[in-house]
């Protein structure tokens, strides 16, 4: 695959790995059926918790099941879900554990360790899948036996920095997240190889997880799928690891260093990130948010 890299002061060129599986090779759609394990954590996520139910029920791929992990809502959560699956008709395609956690890591682990399905992705409560045809395209790109992981693109919307469709760097692990990982399916055999998020980690748990999986288990970074074009998530800016920006670089750069992946290639983009986030505040205080949007603009191209 070819990519352009994008070349300013503040940009090395990225480093593309060598992925084995696009949308237009080894692509055999098969009517094998492949239950899909949706988890979500909540926490006092009435707003936009709807939303995200109903872009689930709406699927036209149907063997799916959707694990609620709430954090002791006290609003409306969990009784909005529970009406949009009743509503459908779907009871049973809906799990739902209310208990107090520690973070998302620990929320990711326990609906790791109820889902049935032979595939895991992770959708955060105010997210939602772009389109009804998601699970279908990813069941079609699981057909080819090698496929451990799909991924695709996201539709980021940010009111304050401005929305775009940001598709997966897919660079090395040195230089930032390879994946969009809300639109991440991977098999459950993965995280049974290689083991459950670290709940050290708060903001970053799921780049320490792919670091992981990329020295645990052979050639998984080149046996993902990647599926160009319309993107699989609506992805609201504001999460944690976006409102805490300078805390999740520090993350990064621990989950590098406890994979034993931290080098000189990774200490230089670490501090060429610290720098952008220094420039953006600069210019988030100085009142330039249109540079700071333009500068967004050309870097997801």
């Amino acid at each position: 695959m070819q990519r352009k890299p994008f070349r300013c002061f503040l940009f090395a060129p990225k480093i593309l790995l060598d992925y084995s599986y696009l949308w237009s090779e080894k692509w055999n759609p098969s009517k094998i059926s492949m239950k899909i394990s949706v988890i979500t954590p909540t926490f006092n996520s009435e707003k936009f918790i709807r939303q995200n139910a109903q872009s689930i029920l709406s699927q036209t791929y149907k063997d799916y099941e959707h694990i609620i992990i709430d954090n002791k809502s006290t609003d409306a959560t969990l009784s909005f879900i529970k009406d949009e699956y009743e509503d459908k008709s779907s009871w049973e395609k809906l799990v739902t554990v209310s208990g107090k956690d520690s973070g998302i890591a620990e929320a990711f682990n326990k609906g790791i360790s109820l889902a049935t399905g032979e595939v895991i992705a992770f959708l955060n409560s105010d997210d939602y899948y772009f389109s009804t045809d998601v699970f279908q395209k990813v069941s079609d790109a699981f057909s080819v036996d090698e496929i451990i992981f799909v991924h695709g693109n996201i539709f980021f919307e940010d009111d304050k920095y401005g929305s775009n469709i940001r598709k997966p760097l897919m660079c090395q692990l040195q230089q930032a997240m390879p994946f969009n990982h809300p639109a991440m399916f991977v098999r459950k055999k993965c995280f049974e190889q290689a083991g459950l998020f670290d709940t050290n980690f708060h903001l970053a748990m799921d780049f320490e997880m792919i670091c992981r999986m990329s020295i645990q288990i052979p050639d998984f970074l080149k046996n993902g799928f990647y599926l160009n074009g319309t993107p699989l998530v609506f992805m609201r800016g504001g999460g944690a690891s976006w409102l805490k920006e300078k805390e999740s670089v520090i993350e990064v750069k621990n989950a590098l260093q406890k994979n034993k992946l931290w080098n000189a290639q990774a200490v230089y983009y670490f501090l060429l990130r610290r720098s952008r986030i220094l420039l953006k505040s600069f210019l988030d205080k100085a009142g330039l948010l249109l540079l700071v949007k333009y500068w967004r603009k050309i870097k997801w191209k």
